[in-house]
């Protein structure tokens, strides 16, 4: 099989385009983009993508921060460059298979056993042999022996010459350069569709555009809003237990667009199954989908990777968080002249205190129940035997099974449920705080509470360890 690696050579019209069809048809220029696009995928992997401006200053600083935003390299996925590079690959592509599927296809069809004698002579790969029978009893039984061995034949009878025998086999195999060329155009147009190109057709030419406000959702404008008939799109929607939501949130550079759904989706009950270790092994939404142009009400179960399925619309369980459930704290000031105080709200509100001088806002952020942590590492040495060898444990397991498979051992346990929240001063600089609600046995000495705290989204959490008292309440710290 010979495929030409050079362009599609128009002989007619200027020299310019002729230029321009070869390169965007050649192979060469399809491997080049395919190259480009695959260190782009690297770069989009290995860099968080929508990641909110200040988390890429705060990790890399302001110079590379603005490179990124310039380059679209936090949303390199939908940047122009990247989608214009999947055009072109598209094309480039699509104009290598019309090129060479055509005569693909006439080799399957050909045996070429009309070549002459002398052709056959000039193959650097022959051999030649004289054979004790009549050609035409030759050209049969070897015939035979080929059709035998699962290639196809073709006699051909040649007036004073003889006769030629012509064969060919593995014709399939030839079909994988139009399959694979095929398959790259394929995911490049998923690429192209699953890029946000659509919702960026509708900003430029049917007079959509981003959201940059707050506010709620129904009071957004139609300018911000995409029609039911969007057909692509990649949103997020929150919907809580008992309630009802249609509308889908499409992240964007440089805000948000609503995209309506031609359903509702209503959440009738979120469960959660654990393993006997506290581990989670089960999330499972149940939900009804409510038509809105016939009122038809359709039940569905979203499992993690059992998406449910309606009007063409994917519906994905990516992440649970709390509802809104009713929370009641007592802050504890550190100082003597102060008294503790009660407050009450709900997770997702927030509420402001004052102690007369400064104003903060209190921001219920998260309530989680459970909490499963890993202590295989509590009271073992960090030194090494080197007298010890363990090869089946160090050597041999440690190189064999999946790649997330670890060689040191697991001892998971529920510590207990966790609030978080945040302060929020008058300039709207926040600290954020973890509480755990009951004593912890880290291993190394009694139990304590765990209280973290943040300056940073993406710092970790800095723990005080409040000792617990004989009633296992932090009562006997405060008292101190």
């Amino acid at each position: 099989m010979s495929i030409s690696t050079h362009g599609l050579r128009v002989r007619r019209g200027p020299q310019a385009v002729r230029a321009t069809v070869e390169l965007f048809s050649s192979m060469r220029f399809a491997i080049a983009l395919l190259t480009v696009i695959c260190i782009a995928s690297i770069i989009g992997t290995v860099l968080k993508q929508h990641e909110p401006a200040g988390n890429y200053v705060n990790q890399f600083g302001p110079f590379w921060a603005e490179v990124f935003r310039a380059a679209r390299l936090d949303a390199i996925y939908s940047a122009w460059w990247f989608l214009l590079i999947l055009l072109f690959l598209v094309v480039s592509t699509s104009l290598c298979v019309t090129r060479n599927t055509p005569r693909i296809l006439g080799e399957l069809r050909t045996f070429k056993e009309d070549l002459r004698v002398q052709s056959l002579k000039a193959f650097g790969q022959r051999a030649e042999a004289s054979l004790g029978e009549s050609p035409e009893a030759a050209a049969r039984r070897i015939g035979g022996m080929l059709a035998g061995g699962g290639w196809k034949v073709r006699l051909q009878q040649r007036e004073g010459q003889g006769w030629m025998v012509a064969a060919r086999a593995g014709g399939a195999h030839k079909l994988g350069y139009i399959a694979a060329h095929g398959a790259i155009v394929l995911i490049c147009l998923g690429g192209l569709l699953d890029g946000d190109l659509v919702v960026r057709a509708q900003t430029w030419f049917n007079g959509k555009s981003v959201f940059t406000g707050g506010g709620m959702i129904a009071d957004v404008a139609p300018e911000h809003r995409l029609s039911p008939a969007n057909p692509t799109f990649r949103g997020n929607i929150l919907v809580p237990e008992g309630g009802r939501a249609s509308v889908a949130i499409l992240n964007q550079s440089d805000g948000v667009l609503l995209q309506e759904l031609p359903f509702a989706i209503e959440l009738k009950k979120f469960i959660v199954d654990y393993y006997s270790t506290g581990m989670p092994k089960l999330f499972a939404s149940e939900v009804v989908l409510h038509d809105r142009e016939t009122g038809a009400q359709v039940p569905a179960r979203i499992e993690v990777n059992h998406p449910a399925s309606y009007k063409g619309v994917e519906i994905y369980q990516s992440s649970f968080d709390d509802g809104g459930s009713s929370v009641k704290l007592k802050a504890v000031p550190m100082s003597a002249a102060a008294r503790p105080f009660e407050l009450e709200g709900r997770i997702g509100t927030s509420a402001e205190i004052t102690d007369g001088s400064e104003r903060l806002t209190l921001e219920y952020a998260a309530l989680r129940v459970i909490n499963v942590e890993n202590f295989a590492t509590n009271g073992l040495s960090g030194a090494t035997d080197v007298r010890r060898v363990d090869l089946l444990q160090h050597g041999i397991e440690s190189r064999l099974g999946a790649a997330n498979k670890v060689d040191r051992p697991k001892v998971l346990r529920n510590i207990g449920p966790s609030i978080g929240y945040k302060l929020r001063d008058a300039a709207g600089q926040a600290r954020e705080y973890q509480n755990y609600m009951l004593p912890v046995d880290t291993g190394d000495g009694p139990p304590v509470f765990l209280l973290g705290v943040r300056e940073r989204p993406e710092e970790p959490f800095r723990y005080l360890r409040v000792p617990a008292d004989e009633d296992g309440t932090m009562d006997g710290f405060v008292r101190m």
